[in-house]
Protein backbone atom coordinates (compact mmCIF):
# COMPACT_ATOMS: atom_id res chain seq x y z
CA UNK A 1 0.00 0.00 0.00
CA UNK A 2 1.32 2.99 -0.75
CA UNK A 3 1.57 6.34 1.04
CA UNK A 4 -0.07 9.80 -0.29
CA UNK A 5 0.13 13.47 1.01
CA UNK A 6 -2.24 16.12 1.18
CA UNK A 7 -0.23 19.10 2.63
CA UNK A 8 -2.72 21.53 2.61
CA UNK A 9 -1.53 25.72 2.52
CA UNK A 10 -5.28 26.84 0.69
CA UNK A 11 -5.87 29.61 3.17
CA UNK A 12 -6.27 33.19 2.69
CA UNK A 13 -4.88 34.39 6.00
CA UNK A 14 -7.55 36.28 7.18
CA UNK A 15 -6.37 35.80 11.31
CA UNK A 16 -2.88 36.21 10.65
CA UNK A 17 -3.56 39.21 8.11
CA UNK A 18 -1.44 37.74 4.94
CA UNK A 19 -1.32 34.29 3.30
CA UNK A 20 0.79 32.48 6.57
CA UNK A 21 1.65 29.56 4.27
CA UNK A 22 4.53 32.03 2.35
CA UNK A 23 5.49 33.83 5.43
CA UNK A 24 9.68 33.45 5.86
CA UNK A 25 10.97 31.86 9.09
CA UNK A 26 14.81 32.07 8.18
CA UNK A 27 14.50 32.75 4.89
CA UNK A 28 12.45 29.90 4.09
CA UNK A 29 8.68 29.72 3.07
CA UNK A 30 6.69 28.09 5.83
CA UNK A 31 4.91 25.44 3.70
CA UNK A 32 8.57 24.39 2.61
CA UNK A 33 9.68 23.10 6.08
CA UNK A 34 6.13 20.73 5.61
CA UNK A 35 6.74 20.03 1.80
CA UNK A 36 10.40 19.12 2.65
CA UNK A 37 10.11 17.18 5.59
CA UNK A 38 7.54 14.71 3.49
CA UNK A 39 9.98 14.47 1.01
CA UNK A 40 13.04 13.80 3.02
CA UNK A 41 11.04 10.92 4.85
CA UNK A 42 10.86 9.16 2.17
CA UNK A 43 7.81 7.51 2.28
CA UNK A 44 5.72 9.23 -0.42
CA UNK A 45 5.14 8.21 -4.39
CA UNK A 46 3.15 11.43 -4.67
CA UNK A 47 2.13 14.50 -2.70
CA UNK A 48 -0.64 17.00 -3.35
CA UNK A 49 0.34 20.63 -2.43
CA UNK A 50 -3.27 22.81 -2.33
CA UNK A 51 -2.90 26.19 -2.49
CA UNK A 52 -5.06 29.06 -2.97
CA UNK A 53 -5.45 30.29 -6.40
CA UNK A 54 -3.56 33.52 -5.68
CA UNK A 55 -0.22 31.58 -5.01
CA UNK A 56 -0.20 28.96 -7.76
CA UNK A 57 2.04 30.32 -10.45
CA UNK A 58 4.30 32.06 -7.41
CA UNK A 59 4.78 28.14 -5.86
CA UNK A 60 5.12 26.48 -8.88
CA UNK A 61 8.01 28.50 -9.90
CA UNK A 62 9.67 28.00 -6.56
CA UNK A 63 9.51 23.90 -6.89
CA UNK A 64 10.41 23.24 -10.56
CA UNK A 65 13.54 21.60 -9.41
CA UNK A 66 13.55 17.32 -10.02
CA UNK A 67 13.49 16.85 -6.30
CA UNK A 68 9.89 17.99 -6.22
CA UNK A 69 8.77 16.34 -9.36
CA UNK A 70 6.31 13.70 -7.18
CA UNK A 71 4.54 17.08 -5.87
CA UNK A 72 1.36 18.32 -7.38
CA UNK A 73 -0.45 21.63 -7.13
CA UNK A 74 -4.12 21.76 -6.71
CA UNK A 75 -6.16 24.16 -6.28
CA UNK A 76 -7.84 24.99 -2.89
CA UNK A 77 -11.57 25.29 -2.02
CA UNK A 78 -13.49 27.98 0.18
CA UNK A 79 -13.13 25.88 3.32
CA UNK A 80 -10.14 23.74 4.72
CA UNK A 81 -12.51 20.50 3.95
CA UNK A 82 -12.89 21.68 0.35
CA UNK A 83 -9.46 22.15 -0.04
CA UNK A 84 -8.46 18.56 0.75
CA UNK A 85 -11.35 16.62 -0.74
CA UNK A 86 -10.21 18.40 -3.88
CA UNK A 87 -6.98 16.70 -3.59
CA UNK A 88 -7.81 13.81 -2.36
CA UNK A 89 -10.11 13.27 -5.76
CA UNK A 90 -6.74 13.59 -7.36
CA UNK A 91 -5.90 10.41 -6.65
CA UNK A 92 -5.83 7.25 -8.38
CA UNK A 93 -4.54 4.73 -6.49
CA UNK A 94 -7.66 3.69 -4.56
CA UNK A 95 -5.37 1.48 -2.16
CA UNK A 96 -3.00 3.96 -0.73
CA UNK A 97 -2.80 5.91 2.55
CA UNK A 98 -4.00 8.94 2.44
CA UNK A 99 -1.92 11.90 4.68
CA UNK A 100 -3.52 14.92 5.39
CA UNK A 101 -1.04 18.04 7.02
CA UNK A 102 -1.75 21.48 7.64
CA UNK A 103 1.17 23.48 5.60
CA UNK A 104 0.91 26.14 8.93
CA UNK A 105 2.52 23.16 11.34
CA UNK A 106 6.01 23.71 9.67
CA UNK A 107 7.61 22.17 12.48
CA UNK A 108 6.42 18.42 11.76
CA UNK A 109 9.94 15.84 11.07
CA UNK A 110 10.43 13.34 8.69
CA UNK A 111 11.47 10.85 11.77
CA UNK A 112 7.62 11.10 13.23
CA UNK A 113 6.13 10.82 10.03
CA UNK A 114 7.95 7.66 9.38
CA UNK A 115 7.07 6.59 13.04
CA UNK A 116 3.24 7.28 12.09
CA UNK A 117 3.65 5.78 8.95
CA UNK A 118 4.41 2.24 10.93
CA UNK A 119 1.88 2.69 13.56
CA UNK A 120 -0.72 3.54 10.68
CA UNK A 121 0.19 0.30 9.05
CA UNK A 122 -1.81 -1.87 12.04
CA UNK A 123 -4.90 0.80 11.32
CA UNK A 124 -7.26 2.53 9.08
CA UNK A 125 -7.79 5.80 10.71
CA UNK A 126 -4.78 7.63 13.16
CA UNK A 127 -4.52 11.12 14.41
CA UNK A 128 -1.36 12.40 15.76
CA UNK A 129 -1.62 14.18 19.27
CA UNK A 130 -1.01 15.29 22.24
CA UNK A 131 -2.49 14.54 25.82
CA UNK A 132 -3.51 17.82 27.89
CA UNK A 133 -1.59 18.08 31.29
CA UNK A 134 -2.08 21.21 31.88
CA UNK A 135 -4.62 21.91 34.30
CA UNK A 136 -8.02 23.19 31.97
CA UNK A 137 -10.83 25.32 33.32
CA UNK A 138 -14.13 26.05 31.54
CA UNK A 139 -14.60 29.32 31.09
CA UNK A 140 -18.04 31.99 30.89
CA UNK A 141 -17.43 35.71 30.92
CA UNK A 142 -14.31 35.83 31.73
CA UNK A 143 -14.73 33.96 35.01
CA UNK A 144 -13.69 30.17 35.66
CA UNK A 145 -16.62 28.64 36.19
CA UNK A 146 -14.86 25.09 37.02
CA UNK A 147 -11.89 22.40 36.37
CA UNK A 148 -12.67 20.50 33.32
CA UNK A 149 -11.93 16.44 34.03
CA UNK A 150 -8.52 16.28 31.90
CA UNK A 151 -7.85 12.42 31.78
CA UNK A 152 -9.74 11.88 28.43
CA UNK A 153 -8.57 15.09 26.65
CA UNK A 154 -6.30 15.52 23.87
CA UNK A 155 -5.06 17.69 21.15
CA UNK A 156 -5.47 17.07 17.62
CA UNK A 157 -2.71 17.70 15.49
CA UNK A 158 -1.92 16.50 11.55
CA UNK A 159 -0.87 14.48 9.86
CA UNK A 160 -3.78 12.47 10.03
CA UNK A 161 -3.59 9.15 8.34
CA UNK A 162 -6.70 7.21 6.65
CA UNK A 163 -6.74 4.20 3.85
CA UNK A 164 -8.72 5.51 1.35
CA UNK A 165 -11.51 3.43 1.16
CA UNK A 166 -12.33 4.89 4.65
CA UNK A 167 -12.17 8.38 4.20
CA UNK A 168 -14.11 7.97 0.55
CA UNK A 169 -16.84 6.25 2.59
CA UNK A 170 -16.82 9.02 5.24
CA UNK A 171 -16.90 11.68 2.33
CA UNK A 172 -19.70 9.83 0.76
CA UNK A 173 -21.75 10.09 4.32
CA UNK A 174 -20.82 13.63 5.19
CA UNK A 175 -20.73 15.08 1.80
CA UNK A 176 -23.79 17.66 2.66
CA UNK A 177 -22.03 18.71 5.57
CA UNK A 178 -18.38 18.18 5.44
CA UNK A 179 -17.69 21.76 5.66
CA UNK A 180 -18.99 21.54 9.30
CA UNK A 181 -16.32 19.32 10.97
CA UNK A 182 -12.81 20.99 11.35
CA UNK A 183 -10.49 18.01 10.47
CA UNK A 184 -11.06 14.82 8.42
CA UNK A 185 -10.57 12.83 11.92
CA UNK A 186 -14.26 14.63 12.31
CA UNK A 187 -15.46 13.55 9.23
CA UNK A 188 -14.55 10.07 9.89
CA UNK A 189 -15.48 9.35 13.38
CA UNK A 190 -18.97 10.86 12.33
CA UNK A 191 -19.34 8.19 9.74
CA UNK A 192 -19.04 5.55 12.46
CA UNK A 193 -15.31 4.63 12.12
CA UNK A 194 -12.80 4.45 14.88
CA UNK A 195 -9.50 6.50 15.25
CA UNK A 196 -6.68 5.57 16.56
CA UNK A 197 -4.34 8.59 18.37
CA UNK A 198 -0.86 8.26 18.31
CA UNK A 199 1.31 10.35 20.51
CA UNK A 200 3.12 13.52 19.10
CA UNK A 201 6.35 13.44 21.01
CA UNK A 202 7.65 16.37 19.42
CA UNK A 203 6.81 20.13 19.30
CA UNK A 204 4.24 20.56 16.55
CA UNK A 205 2.50 23.74 16.56
CA UNK A 206 0.56 25.53 14.03
CA UNK A 207 1.52 29.12 12.52
CA UNK A 208 -2.05 30.91 13.77
CA UNK A 209 -0.75 34.73 14.33
CA UNK A 210 1.74 36.41 14.13
CA UNK A 211 2.89 36.41 17.95
CA UNK A 212 3.64 32.57 17.00
CA UNK A 213 6.40 33.55 14.64
CA UNK A 214 9.19 33.94 17.09
CA UNK A 215 8.21 30.69 18.97
CA UNK A 216 8.27 28.61 15.74
CA UNK A 217 11.46 30.31 14.46
CA UNK A 218 13.17 29.64 17.80
CA UNK A 219 12.05 25.91 16.98
CA UNK A 220 13.14 25.26 13.95
CA UNK A 221 17.07 26.33 15.15
CA UNK A 222 18.98 23.43 15.50
CA UNK A 223 22.85 22.05 15.92
CA UNK A 224 25.26 24.58 15.31
CA UNK A 225 28.60 22.63 13.42
CA UNK A 226 32.00 23.70 11.87
CA UNK A 227 34.67 22.17 10.17
CA UNK A 228 38.60 23.26 9.34
CA UNK A 229 40.01 22.58 5.34
CA UNK A 230 43.54 23.06 4.44
CA UNK A 231 45.20 22.58 1.19
CA UNK A 232 48.85 23.29 -0.29
CA UNK A 233 50.24 22.58 -3.74
CA UNK A 234 53.72 23.52 -5.83
CA UNK A 235 53.62 26.33 -8.00
CA UNK A 236 55.18 25.64 -10.95
CA UNK A 237 55.63 27.70 -14.88
CA UNK A 238 52.61 28.26 -16.33
CA UNK A 239 49.70 30.62 -17.49
CA UNK A 240 47.61 31.17 -14.24
CA UNK A 241 46.25 29.91 -11.31
CA UNK A 242 42.62 29.07 -10.58
CA UNK A 243 41.22 30.24 -7.33
CA UNK A 244 37.84 29.76 -6.03
CA UNK A 245 36.75 28.92 -9.65
CA UNK A 246 38.44 32.17 -10.56
CA UNK A 247 41.34 31.83 -12.94
CA UNK A 248 44.15 34.70 -12.60
CA UNK A 249 46.26 34.90 -14.97
CA UNK A 250 50.10 34.73 -14.16
CA UNK A 251 53.57 33.31 -14.95
CA UNK A 252 52.70 30.43 -12.60
CA UNK A 253 50.11 27.45 -12.54
CA UNK A 254 49.46 24.84 -9.83
CA UNK A 255 50.79 21.87 -10.21
CA UNK A 256 48.15 18.81 -8.99
CA UNK A 257 45.97 16.12 -10.51
CA UNK A 258 42.96 18.79 -11.06
CA UNK A 259 43.30 22.38 -11.58
CA UNK A 260 45.01 22.86 -8.25
CA UNK A 261 42.39 25.14 -6.85
CA UNK A 262 43.69 24.97 -3.42
CA UNK A 263 40.83 27.43 -2.29
CA UNK A 264 37.93 25.35 -3.29
CA UNK A 265 39.68 21.98 -1.85
CA UNK A 266 40.13 24.06 1.54
CA UNK A 267 36.56 24.95 1.23
CA UNK A 268 35.38 21.09 0.05
CA UNK A 269 37.75 19.34 3.08
CA UNK A 270 35.82 22.09 5.31
CA UNK A 271 32.28 21.15 4.52
CA UNK A 272 33.01 17.64 4.15
CA UNK A 273 34.43 17.70 8.22
CA UNK A 274 31.03 19.82 9.09
CA UNK A 275 29.18 16.92 7.61
CA UNK A 276 31.50 14.42 9.00
CA UNK A 277 31.15 12.67 5.40
CA UNK A 278 35.49 12.27 4.75
CA UNK A 279 37.63 14.19 3.08
CA UNK A 280 38.13 15.76 -0.46
CA UNK A 281 40.63 12.54 -1.46
CA UNK A 282 37.71 9.80 -0.49
CA UNK A 283 35.61 11.05 -2.53
CA UNK A 284 37.49 12.43 -4.85
CA UNK A 285 40.48 10.07 -5.61
CA UNK A 286 43.75 10.72 -8.16
CA UNK A 287 42.03 8.91 -10.91
CA UNK A 288 41.27 9.56 -14.64
CA UNK A 289 37.83 10.44 -13.72
CA UNK A 290 38.91 13.21 -11.75
CA UNK A 291 42.13 14.08 -13.80
CA UNK A 292 41.89 17.82 -14.86
CA UNK A 293 38.73 18.20 -13.29
CA UNK A 294 37.01 22.03 -11.96
CA UNK A 295 37.87 22.33 -8.41
CA UNK A 296 34.17 24.12 -8.24
CA UNK A 297 32.13 21.10 -9.97
CA UNK A 298 33.84 18.87 -7.40
CA UNK A 299 32.21 21.49 -4.79
CA UNK A 300 29.18 21.46 -6.61
CA UNK A 301 28.96 17.73 -6.26
CA UNK A 302 29.84 18.13 -2.48
CA UNK A 303 27.31 20.81 -1.76
CA UNK A 304 24.35 18.48 -3.94
CA UNK A 305 25.04 16.13 -0.92
CA UNK A 306 24.15 18.43 2.16
CA UNK A 307 20.48 17.33 3.60
CA UNK A 308 17.88 19.67 2.99
CA UNK A 309 17.82 20.78 6.55
CA UNK A 310 21.47 22.10 6.77
CA UNK A 311 22.71 25.64 5.53
CA UNK A 312 25.65 27.28 5.26
CA UNK A 313 26.46 29.93 7.72
CA UNK A 314 29.42 31.54 7.10
CA UNK A 315 33.10 30.92 5.44
CA UNK A 316 35.93 32.25 6.41
CA UNK A 317 39.08 31.77 4.46
CA UNK A 318 43.10 32.85 3.85
CA UNK A 319 45.25 32.36 1.08
CA UNK A 320 49.07 31.91 1.53
CA UNK A 321 50.39 33.00 -1.57
CA UNK A 322 53.78 35.62 -2.15
CA UNK A 323 51.90 36.58 -6.07
CA UNK A 324 50.19 37.01 -7.66
CA UNK A 325 48.27 39.18 -5.60
CA UNK A 326 44.80 38.29 -4.52
CA UNK A 327 43.40 41.75 -3.44
CA UNK A 328 42.55 43.05 -6.99
CA UNK A 329 40.54 39.21 -7.29
CA UNK A 330 38.49 39.04 -3.96
CA UNK A 331 35.18 40.12 -5.71
CA UNK A 332 35.36 37.15 -8.29
CA UNK A 333 36.55 34.91 -6.63
CA UNK A 334 33.62 35.30 -3.68
CA UNK A 335 30.95 35.47 -6.53
CA UNK A 336 32.67 32.12 -7.98
CA UNK A 337 32.15 30.26 -4.28
CA UNK A 338 28.97 32.15 -3.69
CA UNK A 339 27.41 30.72 -7.17
CA UNK A 340 28.86 27.09 -6.50
CA UNK A 341 27.65 27.18 -2.75
CA UNK A 342 24.15 28.75 -3.25
CA UNK A 343 24.80 30.97 -0.33
CA UNK A 344 25.31 34.94 -0.33
CA UNK A 345 28.24 36.92 -1.36
CA UNK A 346 28.31 38.59 2.22
CA UNK A 347 28.63 35.15 3.96
CA UNK A 348 32.06 34.34 2.80
CA UNK A 349 35.43 36.32 3.76
CA UNK A 350 38.55 36.38 1.63
CA UNK A 351 41.63 36.85 2.76
CA UNK A 352 45.38 37.07 0.90
CA UNK A 353 48.62 36.63 3.11
CA UNK A 354 52.26 36.33 2.08
CA UNK A 355 55.08 34.30 4.02
CA UNK A 356 56.65 37.99 4.64
CA UNK A 357 59.82 37.54 3.55
CA UNK A 358 60.19 34.82 6.48
CA UNK A 359 62.91 32.27 5.32
CA UNK A 360 61.38 29.43 8.11
CA UNK A 361 58.30 29.56 5.63
CA UNK A 362 59.70 28.57 2.14
CA UNK A 363 56.17 29.12 -0.05
CA UNK A 364 58.42 30.57 -3.23
CA UNK A 365 57.63 28.07 -4.73
CA UNK A 366 54.33 27.08 -3.54
CA UNK A 367 50.86 28.34 -2.23
CA UNK A 368 47.93 27.33 0.57
CA UNK A 369 45.21 28.09 1.63
CA UNK A 370 42.77 27.20 5.10
CA UNK A 371 39.03 27.48 5.34
CA UNK A 372 36.56 27.73 8.83
CA UNK A 373 33.20 27.17 7.36
CA UNK A 374 30.30 26.83 9.84
CA UNK A 375 26.66 25.27 8.64
CA UNK A 376 23.65 24.80 10.81
CA UNK A 377 21.01 21.83 11.17
CA UNK A 378 17.55 22.96 10.99
CA UNK A 379 14.55 20.63 11.90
Amino acid sequence: MENIAIIVGAGAGERFGSFKQIQLIHGKAVYKYSLDAFISSKIFSQIFLVLHKELINTIKKEIESDEYKNVTIVEGGNTRSTSVYNAFNEIKNKNSKVFIHDAARPLIQSDVLISLNAFSKKYKAVVLGKKINDTVRSVKNNCSEFTVDRTYLWTAETPQVFDYKILNDSYNYNLNSMNEFTDEAAIVENAGHKVQIFESEKVNTKLTTKKDIEFISKAVEGQTMSGIGIDFHTLVEGDGIVVGGHKIDCKFKSEAHSDGDVLTHAVIDALCGALNVGDIGQHFPNTDEFYNISSIELLKRVVAMMPKNISIINIDASIVLNEPKISPHKNKITESLSSALGIPTDSISIKGTTSNGLKYVDMSNGWGAEVIIVIKKWI
